[in-house]
C-alpha cells in the first residue's frame, strides 16, 4: 500500500489547526485511489497539551512537542523506542551501515560499488531528506485557491481549497473554518523539531513545509485531502472527531512494554 507507514499527510495538517489544550480524538482513513477504500488504513489520533499520539494497527507513534521527543511502540511485540530526532537518525544510520557491511561481505566484487552507493545515498537522505527526494524543484510558485464548493464531513461543514505548484494541481483540501488554530500550539516548532523525521518517513510533500502552506493550514481544521501523485491519488478523510479531555495515561508507554533499539522493532531495515 502506498499510504504512509507511520504518520499520514492529513495528521500534519491537523496539528496546525486544532485547539490542543481542549483535547481531540480523531478517527481517519487513508487509502490510494487505485486500491480503493476497502484497503483504507484506519488510525486514531489523540491530541492534547502539545502531545500527539497516532495509533495504527501495527504501530503507535507519540510526538511530545514539550520534551522534543518521540516514542514508537509496537503493540504486537510489546516493545518501544523513545528519543529525539538526532538519536533516531543515529540508530537508523547504524542499522543501515550494518546491513551494508553484511551485504558487502557476501557480494561479488562487481556488485560492491553499487551496494555502497545505494546505502550511502540512503544514509545521506536521513540527514537531508529533501535533497534526495527528487521531487522538490529549486524554485516553485505555490498557489492556494479557495473554491465555492462546500461539503459536510464528519458532521462539520468544510470549504474546498485547491493547492497547485507551478500551475499543476497537487492537492485538494477541505477545511472546517469554524474550528480555528490555537496560538498555544507552536506548529512552526513541530516542523523545526520533527520535520526531518516526517520528511524521511515520506509523510509530507515538499510544498507543505512552505510558510504559505503553513499559514493556509491555520485557517481551519482539515477534514479531507486528496494528494495527486501522477497516476493515482492518496485520499485521507476524517470520519469522526470528538473534543474531550484526555487522561494523561493515554500518552504513556504501557508498563509491560520493553525498551529496545529501533532495529529490534524492524526499523532501519531496507524494505
Amino acid at each position: 500500500m502506498k499510504t504512509q507507514k507511520y504518520i499520514l499527510l492529513l495528521v500534519v495538517g491537523i496539528i496546525l489547526s486544532v485547539n490542543v489544550n481542549a483535547g481531540w480524538v480523531i478517527t481517519q482513513q487513508s487509502y490510494d485511489s487505485d486500491e480503493g477504500v476497502e484497503t483504507a488504513l484506519i488510525e486514531t489520533v489523540y491530541l492534547q497539551d502539545g502531545v500527539m499520539k497516532v495509533v495504527q494497527a501495527d504501530m503507535i507513534t507519540t510526538f511530545d512537542l514539550n520534551k522534543e521527543t518521540m516514542t514508537i511502540m509496537s503493540p504486537s511485540k510489546k516493545v518501544f523506542w523513545t528519543g529525539d530526532v538526532a538519536a533516531y537518525k543515529v540508530e537508523i544510520k547504524n542499522a543501515m551501515q550494518s546491513a551494508m557491511d553484511e551485504q558487502l561481505a557476501n557480494a561479488a566484487d562487481a556488485q560492491k560499488e553499487m551496494i555502497r552507493k545505494m546505502y550511502q545515498g540512503m544514509m545521506e537522505s536521513i540527514d537531508d531528506p529533501s535533497k534526495f527526494s527528487g521531487e522538490e524543484p529549486e524554485e516553485y510558485n505555490l498557489q492556494i485557491e479557495k473554491t465555492g464548493d462546500r461539503d459536510r464531513i464528519a458532521g462539520r461543514m468544510a470549504t474546498k481549497y485547491k493547492i497547485s505548484v507551478n500551475g499543476s494541481l497537487k492537492e485538494e483540501a477541505w477545511l472546517s473554518e469554524s474550528d480555528r488554530a490555537n496560538a498555544e500550539f507552536d506548529s512552526e516548532k513541530f516542523h523545526l523539531v520533527f520535520g526531518d523525521f516526517i520528511s524521511q518517513a515520506g509523510t509530507m510533500a515538499f510544498y507543505q513545509a512552505n510558510e504559505k502552506y503553513i499559514e493556509f493550514s491555520k485557517k481551519g481544521f482539515p477534514l479531507k485531502s486528496i494528494n495527486y501523485n501522477g497516476g493515482y491519488e492518496s485520499i485521507s478523510e476524517v470520519t469522526n472527531l470528538e473534543k474531550e479531555s484526555i487522561d494523561i495515561s493515554e500518552f504513556e508507554v504501557p508498563v509491560e512494554y520493553k525498551k529496545v533499539r529501533l532495529v529490534e522493532m524492524g526499523l532501519g531495515e531496507r524494505e
